[in-house]
């Protein structure tokens, strides 16, 4: 059958593989490739379709002046890890309350809004383009005089400066407006840069320059292939560690309201996070229902974007670097059950935070670290960034086919991936503190999110089992990638041989090699209308979608209107991607 009339498969076993990790025996949630949409029952669909609709195809291409799909299947593992999530809450529900587990219900299309969260504040309210015009030559990655390529990453304007002038680039390589443009990259997923900084890596090998880069403060990574990654133990570490904390008395767990509608109502979580991957699992947990506390520094957080993740918090300000600051969060602490936070490694233990100090005050707390490396070595050295984690965690070689450079998406997808599997943790400590009464500490991080992202192409590749698939790279046809129309881009899905069939018949094309076919009806879909071609191929059951060219109009289909609320101003961002019966 055709993957629009059917069940998404890989949404559906990744939910079930990270409910038996957890170990939770919780009902089959309701995965659909369109949830409350208003799209008629039984409208074909696929990963693809998905990816074109919701607009990811848009953001990830951003930089390259045309959509591009994403080779690794995002929105449908995404779907696979909210319904996971939902049903330990629903079943979580259950214990607490005395009741039947309710039932739950996502979709891949929500899931892959959900993805795009701050880009749509962005959109809809804070304009996409950076001020004034781009530089001449592409953003990060950068090559070695050896042919290495890499990535680079610092937090502060000062280390970059330092960098790029010991690379000997003059200040008239306009470096202050290079900074800017690297740095906005995480909310605009573009970034563009002058011709200068390409040709300064590319006279030094990659030794040369990881001791510039250490002697500057600046992180650097290689981009490792999917082999490093399998070869190397303990990298592929794609769920939450929980561990249990012994020694102290069981804490009872009785805070459901017995009309809550969400299956979290009631719990209370502490949530002293910044930038992206911690203020999205509060987000995700506030969205099933828990009542989120934010720390909030006092010089303010990070990004007018991210604000969007915060909808819903209470907000406290605390400066943490005092005494009284702490004070007054570990006050907040012992009156919640989940305590959440990402500081730098160390940080915990200088202020006499770790979850073993506030579980002695607070028994039954779930306490967790979201951080970039996890337990690798790498947190010693490197900053805890998205793009460093892609490169590191070899993202490039799943998200393209061979034709194509093995370059991380701008799309920041560990971020992402990493605040899932953190609320993931969280919502299953709470499960288990339910069932044993006992507190549990939760780790997770960047990289965790990237192994999670791929875990289904790096499973296959160690079984040596790989479908559509090469070395982990996707192996991709014409009909594989957004097709230009007259009017705009279309994404079709002919996965099957029946659906192919079909598609040829529709077209008039002989039959014949596969590829041969494929250009041919490219060749006929270049002269239609996008709008057009896509309701003549779904009305004839095969997958296919116009690919959104413009995120500020998503919100604005009537079709999709109904899977946004506002956050703030003009603003809008995705509603929950769940729903509870």
């Amino acid at each position: 059958m055709s993957p629009g009339r059917t069940a998404p498969r890989l949404a559906s076993d990744t939910c079930a593989r990270r409910l038996g990790a957890a170990g939770v025996d919780a009902g089959a949630p309701e995965i659909t490739w369109y949830g409350p949409a208003g799209f008629p029952a039984g409208h074909p669909a696929s990963e693809a379709t998905e990816q074109a609709r919701c607009g990811l195809m848009d953001v990830n291409g951003r930089d390259a002046g045309t959509p591009r799909r994403l080779g690794l299947e995002v929105a449908s593992v995404a779907a696979g890890i909210l319904a996971a999530q939902g049903a330990v809450a629903a079943e979580l529900a259950g214990l607490v309350g005395g009741g039947p587990a309710p039932a739950v219900h996502t979709s891949v299309l929500q899931a892959g809004l959900l993805l795009l969260s701050h880009y749509f504040v962005v959109a809809t309210g804070l304009g996409d383009a950076v001020p004034g015009p781009p530089l001449p030559a592409p953003g990060p990655p950068f090559r070695s005089a050896d042919g290495h390529w890499f990535e680079i990453e610092t937090l502060d304007a000062e280390p970059w400066k330092a960098f790029w002038t010991t690379l000997g680039v003059t200040a008239d390589a306009d470096l202050g407006r290079a900074w800017t443009l690297f740095r906005w990259r995480y909310e605009r997923a573009a970034c563009s840069l002058p011709v200068g900084l390409h040709e300064a890596t590319q006279r030094r090998p990659l030794a040369e320059l990881r001791q510039v880069a250490a002697g500057s403060e600046v992180s650097l990574t290689p981009l490792r292939a999917y082999a490093d990654v399998l070869a190397e133990p303990g990298t592929g570490v794609a769920h939450p560690v929980l561990r249990a904390v012994d020694g102290l008395p069981p804490a009872p767990f009785s805070v459901r309201p017995p009309d809550a509608a969400l299956p979290l109502s009631g719990v209370r979580v502490v949530e002293a996070t910044s930038r992206i991957q911690g203020p999205f699992a509060g987000m995700l947990l506030r969205m099933l229902g828990a009542d989120v506390t934010r720390i909030q520094p006092p010089e303010g957080d990070y990004g007018r974007a991210a604000q969007c993740l915060h909808r819903g918090k209470q907000a406290v300000r605390l400066d943490l670097s005092r005494p009284a600051g702490r004070a007054e969060l570990i006050d907040l602490v012992t009156g919640a059950e989940v305590f959440l936070h990402n500081w730098r490694p160390g940080k915990a233990a200088e202020w006499d935070l770790e979850f073993d100090d506030l579980a002695a005050r607070r028994p039954g707390l779930v306490y967790a670290n979201t951080s970039g490396w996890g337990d690798r070595p790498e947190a010693r050295r490197l900053v805890g960034t998205d793009f460093l984690v892609q490169a590191y965690a070899g993202m490039g070689h799943g998200l393209h086919p061979d034709d194509a450079p093995a370059f991380p998406s701008r799309v920041i997808l560990c971020d992402l991936f990493g605040g899932l599997v953190a609320a993931e943790g969280v919502v299953t400590g709470l499960h288990r503190r339910a069932r044993t009464g006992q507190g549990w500490e939760v780790r997770s991080s960047l990289l965790a999110g990237a192994m999670a992202a791929q875990a289904h192409v790096l499973d296959d590749m160690a079984r040596g089992k790989e479908d559509g698939r090469r070395d982990g790279r996707p192996v991709w046809g014409s009909l594989d990638h957004p097709i230009p129309t007259t009017d705009g881009d279309l994404v079709v899905s002919a996965e099957d041989d029946a659906d192919h069939a079909r598609l040829g018949e529709l077209f008039r094309v002989r039959p014949g090699p596969r590829e041969v076919m494929d250009r041919q009806i490219c060749d006929r879909l270049r002269d239609g209308t996008a709008a057009d071609s896509e309701a003549m191929l779904t009305d004839a059951g095969i997958p296919a979608a116009v690919v959104c060219n413009d995120l500020a109009g998503v919100p604005a289909d009537p079709r999709l209107a109904g899977l946004f609320e506002p956050a703030g101003g003009t603003c809008v961002a995705p509603r929950s991607p769940w729903t509870f019966e």
